[in-house]
């Protein structure tokens, strides 16, 4: 998914939709050990580009090649629950229904703001930029399902995430609901997630500029040392006119490392930029 969303006027790789000659349609319905739907649990399969969001119902379907063999594995997974690994023949059932269990939760010691910290930021805060990334390329903007994009930072002092904010430079949709996602990272990847809550919200209509989300009531704190990665899942995208497709923010090259991280899908490989997306996490730092 590359050129579907990334780089306007840096990559010139022509767009390659997600069709196939023959398809089957995966689909089924995710819910809590209560009969509860979970909305918007992540589906993907393993190591592939294919999969999507459930919506708010806990329903999901997908195109998949008919080639795809029966026995990959297919997880379903969800900020608070144990990820379900599945098969692809398991999904050809119709009218599947499939439980995720609740995640525990070790109580983690109660951390107390310092009196003496100061505000700060990771990730980048320009909002100007010649290039960009964009969805224009999207052969159909519902295959946005799933998508993640994220930038890498290293934690220079002890801090306590205020808030995270990213930037659109761009925005033909009458509604965005997006996920925030904030990773470790591991051997120069995203791992565990750093977030026991699932993190959701909304894009006004058409709003570009700086979009905040507040982060102080989950109590995310961040070591010294630590790399993590920050970002956005795509959820679900409502046009605000038939031909509406694009939605855009700034990118600023080149950088010494890799920054901006992408997958095309929950389960899909991760791959990696040496470019700045402007987005960033606020925080209070101590020593």
């Amino acid at each position: 998914m590359l050129s579907r969303l990334f780089l306007l006027l840096i990559f010139t790789l022509p767009f390659i939709p997600d069709s196939f000659a023959q398809t089957v349609r995966l689909q089924g319905r995710v819910v809590a050990a209560s009969g509860q739907p979970v909305p918007f649990a992540s589906v993907g399969v393993k190591g592939k580009s294919i999969g999507s969001t459930a919506d708010e119902t806990g329903r999901f379907a997908f195109a998949a090649p008919a080639t795809l063999a029966n026995a990959d594995s297919v997880i379903i997974s969800c900020v608070g629950f144990r990820s379900l690994a599945l098969t692809v023949e398991q999904l050809r059932r119709p009218e599947a229904v499939w439980t995720l269990q609740p995640l525990s939760h070790l109580l983690q010691e109660v951390q107390v703001r310092r009196p003496h910290m100061q505000p700060g930021f990771l990730g980048c805060r320009s909002a100007f930029s010649p290039m960009q990334w964009t969805t224009d390329s999207a052969a159909d903007v519902r295959e946005m399902r799933g998508w993640e994009l994220a930038t890498m930072v290293r934690v220079r002092k002890n801090s306590f995430v205020d808030s995270f904010r990213v930037y659109f430079a761009h925005n033909e949709f009458r509604s965005l609901r997006l996920r925030f996602l904030l990773y470790d990272m591991q051997h120069g990847k995203p791992d565990r997630l750093l977030v026991a809550d699932d993190i959701q919200f909304r894009v006004p209509n058409q709003r570009t500029g700086w979009v905040g989300l507040d982060l102080r009531r989950y109590n995310l704190h961040l070591t010294k040392g630590q790399t993590v990665a920050a970002g956005i899942q795509w959820l679900q995208g409502e046009k605000a006119t038939p031909n509406s497709q694009r939605l855009s923010g700034p990118v600023l090259m080149p950088t010494l490392i890799n920054r901006t991280l992408i997958r095309q899908k929950s389960q899909a490989h991760w791959e990696k930029y040496a470019a700045n997306v402007s987005m960033y996490l606020a925080v209070q730092q101590y020593e």
